[in-house]
């Protein structure tokens, strides 16, 4: 089993995604103002011949007034990442983010999961939501706006542009 973890800030569309990716509705959702997910949760997926195991995880960045605290949000995380390591690994970091533009909290989240804990040895995409009103390919927003992410030494192994 290979594990995927989904991680940015709450709201961002992390629980969406893996709805997206299994094709059906096994992560609940929120559209209100603070998040759903509480801790972390693992669903079991099987795409093609693969098992994998998609850790969705409680948003960052909610502020002390929303469901987990950030300061919580961000402990849950780090453990959640730890315990991986050590375990068996972690074979993919997702990073989910809302397509607007590129905010400090982006690039200190960043450095926080992939730099300091995983140590950049485990591939990372970004995966950029809430594309909807993009004109044309949505892929156009990350060709225009990957120079950016690079400017922060913020680098990814691939990308995604979801609505």
């Amino acid at each position: 089993i290979k594990n995927v973890v989904i991680f940015g800030e709450t709201g961002v569309g992390k629980s969406s995604l893996i709805n997206l990716i299994a094709g059906e509705n096994i992560s609940e959702t929120s559209s209100s103002a603070v998040g759903c997910t509480l801790n972390y949760k693992r669903h079991f997926l099987r795409l093609g011949d693969q098992r994998f195991a998609i850790w969705d995880t409680a948003g960052l960045d909610e502020g002390t007034e929303g469901t987990v605290p950030a300061e919580k949000a961000e402990a849950y995380l780090k453990q959640l990442l730890r315990d991986l390591v050590k375990a068996n690994g972690i074979d993919l970091l997702v990073y989910c983010v809302r397509g607007t533009r590129v905010r400090s909290a982006l690039l200190t989240n960043y450095h926080l999961f992939y730099s300091a804990i995983c140590r950049k040895k485990v591939p990372i995409a970004i995966v950029i939501t809430g594309l909807e009103n993009q004109e044309g390919n949505m892929d156009t927003w990350w060709l225009k706006n990957e120079r950016q992410f690079s400017a922060l030494q913020m680098r990814f192994d691939n990308y995604a542009c979801v609505t």
